[in-house]
């Protein structure tokens, strides 16, 4: 069994298990948190957001992935990179795929592989439902549990742009991580949609990290990641640091090191 608080009380900090970025936001995320990966278009978030899920799954807890823009093969070539294998996770039932890819949107008669599946973005409820049943298995024992939304960006197009959707879809995300002790990670093509909006969504999240693209001296390129905010720790907010993907790693970028 697992406990989200510690014997003294303290919640649980769920690591993305980067330890540059992980010591930046004072150890992690807190138990019952909405994170926000905000992404500019054509930077890498998801091996930020699949690292985070990958952690939690290397230490026993239980996960979801929940995608509106890829199929599950591409969640499972890049974190079988990672070292973890989403197949036997699967068979084992600590790691729920839902498929809101296949047919986002139920114009088609396209039938998804996959046990557990969202065929209405523009619908929270079934969203919120769909994620719940699929973990009721587990439903009566204290485990823990993060999940990833990819992304709401698409939940927002689906919803042609509605508030009131996505709203509830985050609050109704917000009381469940609270009531279990969970995370879930939100990514957003943030210079897609209306700033006020984008702030607005931020403002339903706990913590919020932007993703950008970024080159070094020598016009390399490299993953810039800046935490925006943290609620009530407005000190851990700050400079970006640097990052690039290496063999499937995650690897801070010192500048200093480059040649020329």
């Amino acid at each position: 069994m697992f406990s989200p608080s510690s014997s003294t009380g303290e919640k649980k900090l769920f690591t993305f298990g980067i330890p540059t970025l992980d010591e930046i936001l004072g150890g992690g995320i807190p138990a019952g948190s909405n994170v926000l990966i905000e992404d500019e278009i054509g930077a890498e978030a998801d091996p930020f957001v699949l690292n985070f899920l990958s952690e939690g799954l290397r230490s026993g807890e239980y996960g979801y992935i929940f995608s509106t823009e890829h199929p599950y093969e591409y969640y499972n070539e890049i974190m079988t990179g990672i070292g973890v294998n989403p197949d036997m996770l699967d068979a084992t039932g600590r790691l729920k795929f839902i498929d809101a890819f296949s047919n986002p949107f139920g114009y088609t008669d396209i039938k998804t592989t996959h046990e557990y599946a969202v065929n209405d973005l523009g619908k929270p409820r079934e969203i919120n439902e769909t994620i719940r049943r699929s973990f009721l298995h587990v439903q009566n024992q204290k485990v823990l549990k993060r999940g990833i939304v990819v992304s709401l960006s698409s939940i927002i197009y689906a919803a042609d742009e509605s508030k009131n959707v996505i709203f509830s879809f985050l609050q109704n995300r917000l009381a469940a991580n609270k009531k279990e002790g969970s995370v879930t990670v939100f990514t957003l093509h943030y210079d897609a949609h209306d700033p006020l909006l984008v702030r607005a969504i931020e403002h339903n999240c706990d913590v919020t990290i932007r993703v950008s693209k970024s080159r070094t001296k020598a016009d390399r390129p490299i993953t810039e990641v800046k935490v925006i905010n943290v609620k009530g720790k407005p000190e851990l907010a700050g400079e970006p640091i640097f990052f690039e993907f290496i063999s499937g790693k995650i690897l801070p970028y010192y500048e200093e090191e480059e040649t020329f």
